[in-house]
């Protein structure tokens, strides 16, 4: 156990340390792997039970040296929710300019989502701690959550009047795919048995059969 979590952490510690770019490039590749370091580590262990000390340690750097990126552990949580809202994003505006009918744009989103949520830089999403953010940063993501949440149901609502839907209520769909996908960033790591693309397709074949119009 204790090689495999040398190596593992040596890993980690490469990746932090064998950039040789510009120093613009190597500051915001860092930055990254250190917000992906942590948040894995948060949505393993939990925001409250994660500390500084335990990402440097990680990285095989001082917590001095990760001051240089960071202001302090609540900007590493308020930055990893903003990366996973942008991904979001991203999903919600790939699925509206590829789907024609509101079911494919669901399943579009669905896929395309969970895709960039497991992958490399997207395994640190840390959606489960929301109420660990301060109230000014918890005001901000709320404000972009809603936004998704929106949009989100409008496609819903599109599928229910273009017959691609069954009779469904948005809101409460909306709930269940978000539900599952805060619970599968406490679990999901990607040297397990599924990869990302696996977890993908059957999600999205899930979502099909519950919401596909008979």
């Amino acid at each position: 156990m204790k090689k495999a979590s040398t190596a593992r952490r040596g890993r980690h510690a490469s990746a932090w340390k064998s950039v040789v770019l510009s120093r613009e490039q190597q500051f915001s590749l860092k930055r990254a792997a250190l917000l992906r370091e942590a948040g894995r580590a948060f949505s393993l262990r939990g925001y409250h039970n994660t500390s500084l000390e335990d990402v440097a340690k990680t990285l095989d750097v001082t917590k001095a040296a990760l001051y240089y990126y960071v202001k302090n552990k609540q900007e590493i949580l308020f930055e990893c929710h903003m990366l996973s809202l942008d991904f979001g994003d991203e999903a919600m505006k790939y699925c509206e300019e590829n789907g024609k009918t509101g079911l494919e744009k669901i399943l579009l989103l669905v896929d395309k989502y969970v895709r960039t949520i497991t992958s490399e830089m997207g395994s640190f999403a840390v959606l489960g701690e929301y109420y660990a953010l301060e109230p000014h940063n918890k005001a901000i993501v709320g404000k972009r959550r809603d936004k998704f949440d929106r949009a989100f149901r409008k496609l819903i609502a599109e599928g229910l009047s273009d017959g691609t839907v069954r009779a469904v209520d948005p809101k409460l769909t909306v709930f269940f795919f978000m539900g599952s996908i805060n619970w599968m960033t406490r679990w999901f790591t990607p040297e397990g048995s599924a990869s990302g693309e696996e977890i993908a397709r059957q999600l999205v074949d899930l979502v099909k059969g519950a919401l596909r119009a008979r």
